[in-house]
């Protein structure tokens, strides 16, 4: 996976946890429980952090140096 695919990912991921804790995506997902939306939210969690992990940060900053 290149560098900005895993930013992007991760940027994705945590923003959609974000957007499904402040409650903004059930105006466009309309969960059936509450703990359908806690699962979703866990899953974008686990997608932004596996993101992360998945950062060359060595290629990165040898890129921004």
């Amino acid at each position: 996976m290149k560098n900005y695919q895993a930013i992007l990912t991760t940027i994705l991921g945590l923003g959609v946890t974000y957007l499904t804790m402040k409650g903004t995506i059930q105006n466009y997902i309309h969960f059936e429980g509450v703990a359908n939306e806690m699962a979703f939210a866990v899953c974008g969690s686990m997608l932004g952090f596996m993101g992360l992990l998945s950062i060359d940060y060595k290629k990165l900053l040898k890129g921004l140096l």
